[in-house]
């Protein structure tokens, strides 16, 4: 390949990817295959009789989760507007049933979440303000300063406590609507003195006085003073979220994981590597007692990943190779995709000996598997475009490389194009411009010689068609 191609080659940036994944509030939840979560959804649902619904607060309180787990469902499938009208399917079925006496609060109560999944996907579309505005409205809601409208739908800002005392949880979800929700539409969005102002009018603000909300808030004004290239301020602020970490919380062995990356950023990459030194001491002495705790398969990748931006690819095998492994214990399929990612990454950046080609064989081969198989569609098109850009360096002088390359990123291409949101139009623009670069190769054709990207599946089509058939009239 012409070395002005490979100048202009960018991948999918693994770092970017976790920036909404705090300390304070860690995704630890077990993405498993979504097929396998589609049938057990179908299996509840299954259960929910249409005709007892309205006299069985049971059978309201599983058709509600069903509804939110489909939602989300079709929005890890990259179905963004089917998620939508699952969303919007919710809101009305509870608005329906919410006038059968005694019915009335309960209904109104679940009703909240899906229009607080509605405003997250708005948020990932790039809808700022229609995203900002309905968590504001939760927010003053919950704190009785105002109606609430939900699609046309009014509750009665005197209503709040009883609505909010209907649903375990409820009031934290809500006033979360203020800070965490808010945060990650910004963060997506990547507005960081937005971020900023909203973490020094929150700390003022009584409801957010509580120590989770003080660390999610310094946290995040951390992470945008460092995006903003404020180190030492974002070094002052993160040592004062630090303290508000209980002594025996996991936070204090996941931060330093942003500490790490805070030192790397900076430039200070002895201090970065003396704490990841830290970290992997933390993680050896506790996976042997709480290894099934699923956030040490986080702690592991993202350690590996650290490692591996430092430059330090001899050292970020092991955990990577650890967190893979934990992954397929937990069936993680999208922590098994990324972490696969991650070692074909590091197996090609040292690539030249033959063990580091044997392992790069080996995990191309691994992310092949996983590629071919998930229905998870970012992850899937993320996948393949490390496959397009890893080819010729892991098979160099195979016939056709240049043409099978170009096959998996316009599959990246074409999977990346087909969710309308923030991050994946970003993407797709830099799969296009590797794809072009590529294509300009004189006698350069796209082999299809590896399968199809068809991405659809009637377990998963059936959640929707079955919860669509709860509504009482088209939407």
């Amino acid at each position: 390949m012409a070395s002005n191609c490979v100048a202009m080659e960018t991948r999918c940036d693994l770092i970017r990817l976790e920036r909404t994944n705090m300390v304070t509030k860690m995704e630890d939840r077990v993405k498993v295959d979504l097929v396998a979560m589609s049938r057990i959804i179908l299996d509840s649902i299954s259960s929910c009789d249409k005709n007892s619904l309205a006299s069985s607060p049971e059978l309201m309180d599983r058709l509600a989760v069903c509804f939110n787990q489909g939602a989300l469902l079709q929005y890890q499938h990259g179905e963004i507007e089917r998620a939508e009208a699952l969303c919007q399917a919710a809101i009305e079925v509870f608005a329906g049933l919410s006038s059968t006496p005694g019915n009335r609060v309960g209904c109104f109560a679940k009703m909240v979440t899906p229009y607080i999944n509605l405003a997250r996907i708005y948020g990932q579309r790039g809808e700022v303000s229609q995203a900002l505005g309905i968590f504001e409205q939760i927010r003053r809601f919950t704190l009785q300063q105002q109606d609430l409208s939900i699609l046309g739908w009014r509750l009665d800002g005197a209503d709040s406590p009883e609505i909010i005392a209907a649903e375990q949880n409820l009031q934290k979800v809500m006033l979360s609507c203020g800070v965490i929700e808010w945060a990650r539409v910004l963060q997506v969005n990547e507005d960081y003195e937005a971020l900023l102002s909203l973490t020094e009018t929150s700390l003022e603000l009584p409801e957010y006085q509580g120590t989770f909300f003080k660390q999610y808030l310094l946290e995040v004004q951390s992470r945008a003073l460092l995006a903003l290239g404020q180190y030492e301020k974002a070094m002052a602020t993160l040592s004062e979220c630090c303290q508000q970490m209980p002594l025996n919380s996991v936070d204090r062995i996941v931060v330093h994981l942003l500490l790490a990356q805070l030192y790397r950023e900076w430039g200070r990459h002895r201090s970065a590597t003396e704490t990841l030194d830290k970290l992997e001491g933390h993680l050896t002495a506790v996976e042997q007692y709480i290894r099934k705790l699923p956030v040490l398969r986080q702690v592991a990748y993202r350690l590996a990943l650290e490692r591996h931006l430092l430059g330090d690819d001899r050292r970020a095998m092991e955990p990577a190779e650890k967190s893979f492994q934990w992954c397929r214990e937990w069936n993680d399929q999208v922590g098994s995709i990324k972490t696969a990612i991650l070692l074909l990454r590091i197996c090609t950046a040292t690539a030249g000996s033959a063990d580091s080609l044997s392992m790069g064989h080996r995990w191309y081969d691994e992310l092949l598997q996983l590629a071919s198989t998930s229905f998870f569609r970012v992850e899937r098109a993320s996948a393949y475009w490390e496959l397009g850009l890893s080819f010729d360096v892991v098979k160099p002088g195979e016939e056709s490389s240049q043409e099978s390359a170009c096959w998996f990123l316009q599959n990246s291409y074409d999977l990346y194009r087909s969710v309308p949101l923030v991050d994946s139009r970003r993407s797709c623009k830099a799969v296009k411009q590797s794809l072009d670069w590529r294509l300009r190769e004189p006698g350069t054709e796209i082999m299809h010689t590896h399968g199809s990207v068809e991405i659809r599946h009637p377990s998963i089509d059936s959640v929707f068609d079955e919860l669509m058939g709860y509504v009482p009239k088209p939407l």
